[in-house]
């Protein structure tokens, strides 16, 4: 069903969503759109993960930088833990053991690039859709598909976020991708979404 040599065409196909998937999706963009708009949301992940996180730019900002080369589970994990704590204040150590105890990969060195990020969001704290590029260049462990999760997360819809699955999908490899292929990727996919009217 996924793949060009079964339907025939060159294309990828998208196979049926089923309706409490495609409700599960418009919500979340409800609530994407609530924390780009507001700054704090409630993100209700049921019915694939019982969890609730009430999510900040400043925790999504960390969530997005804990999910590089990690699961999405302990990202949410460890930002669920960061729910009453004082950002301002927090420090590497604490990061560090936050980020171990949910089960992120390579806790030490996110560890410090959350505490860069949280230090000079302040910058960004009045416009919270820097361009991608900007997110990139400022915030240390932050790629285009990181930098591209945290904008769609507050609501932004014209990013991709380009994992490896879905660039393997879409036929890149993922090992060599420049900015140049990510861009050409992105449009690729909108291409689809639109075709599949998403």
């Amino acid at each position: 069903m996924y793949s060009s040599e079964i339907s025939g065409s060159t294309e990828p196909r998208i196979p049926e969503v089923p309706e409490y998937a495609l409700q599960a999706i418009k919500r979340r963009v409800r609530e994407f759109e609530k924390l780009g708009k507001d700054g704090i949301a409630r993100f209700d992940f049921r019915p694939f993960l019982d969890l609730e996180v009430e999510a900040k730019v400043e925790t999504e900002l960390a969530f997005c930088i804990s999910t590089a080369n990690s699961s999405a589970r302990a990202g949410l994990k460890f930002q669920k833990s960061l729910e009453d704590l004082d950002l301002s204040k927090i420090d590497v150590e604490k990061l560090e053991r936050l980020l171990k105890d949910a089960g992120v990969r390579f806790h030490r060195k996110k560890a410090y690039y959350i505490r860069h990020a949280l230090e000079n969001f302040a910058s960004f704290k009045d416009d919270w859709r820097p361009d991608r590029d900007l997110l990139v260049k400022e915030f240390y462990g932050l790629g285009l598909k990181e930098a591209s999760h945290f904008l769609r997360n507050l609501g932004e819809k014209n990013v991709a976020i380009l994992d490896r699955h879905i660039l393997r999908w879409l036929g890149y490899d993922h090992g060599s991708l420049t900015k140049k292929r990510y861009a050409e990727a992105e449009i690729k996919l909108q291409k689809i979404a639109s075709e599949c009217k998403l």
